[in-house]
């Protein structure tokens, strides 16, 4: 019974243990710069590449950068019902649930006071929801990175804007890509819902109690930042499967 019990646990902190060894390598590898880059990514960071900044400036880059993503985010939501992409006419949401939404994407603390599949469109979905998974995440990444390098006793902590395109470039779309062929691999279902625009088309099985993802929300929940960080996604799709 002990066994059973400390097995999963005790496997998940091990593999968690084995695979942060290598991946933090990996982390500080690109992150450092030591990287070959291939000649067009390599361009675009050249672009992007201001300089190198102190604490101060690399925290009014981030700052500035969230103050336009937030806006850009509240005005994708607050436009829902006007913009195409919104087969099942989708209104738009209360104010004070837009700038919660809002907050809670830009932040990444996964509060969500509305059902995704229900409430948002596929508009809302592909320049609010997915743009925001990756974003949102790889700003608190920038951070962290910013915060080692202090400790490494670096008086410039790098350039923001070049820390976000390398997490995006060789962290999270990589990721994202790779574990989307897993769970293509594994049979997910998610490529059929989305051909459908709307949710009256699917085909679910008899018996079912839940209404299927559908279109960009599919792939939402179901590529690999949609399953590390869910942003409140209550509902199971047990029964789809």
């Amino acid at each position: 019974m002990f066994i059973h019990i400390w097995l999963l646990p005790l496997a998940l902190m091990a593999t968690a243990t084995l695979i942060a060894i290598p991946l933090s390598r990996y982390m500080a590898w690109i992150m450092d710069g030591k990287f070959r880059q291939l000649p067009v990514l390599g361009a675009v960071e050249r672009r992007l590449d201001s300089g190198q900044q102190d604490w101060k400036q690399y925290l009014l880059s981030l700052l500035v950068f969230n103050t336009v993503l937030y806006t850009f985010s509240f005005v994708a939501l607050a436009l829902q019902p006007l913009m195409p992409l919104n087969p099942d006419g989708k209104g738009m949401l209360a104010s004070s649930t837009i700038f919660n939404s809002v907050a809670s994407f830009i932040t990444n603390t996964n509060l969500q006071h509305y059902a995704g599949d229900v409430h948002l469109s596929n508009y809302s979905q592909i320049f609010f929801c997915i743009p925001n998974l990756f974003l949102s995440a790889s700003v608190g990444l920038c951070a962290l990175v910013a915060i080692i390098r202090l400790f490494r006793g670096h008086t410039k902590v790098g350039n923001f804007f070049v820390d976000m395109w390398r997490v995006l470039v060789y962290f999270f779309v990589p990721a994202a890509v790779a574990f989307g062929l897993v769970f293509l691999a594994q049979g997910h279902r998610f490529v059929e819902f989305l051909r459908h625009a709307g949710h009256d088309d699917v085909p679910v099985r008899a018996g079912a109690d839940v209404r299927p993802d559908v279109g960009q929300e599919a792939a939402r929940h179901h590529h690999f930042l949609g399953h590390g960080g869910a942003h409140g996604r209550h509902r199971r799709l047990v029964g789809l499967l």
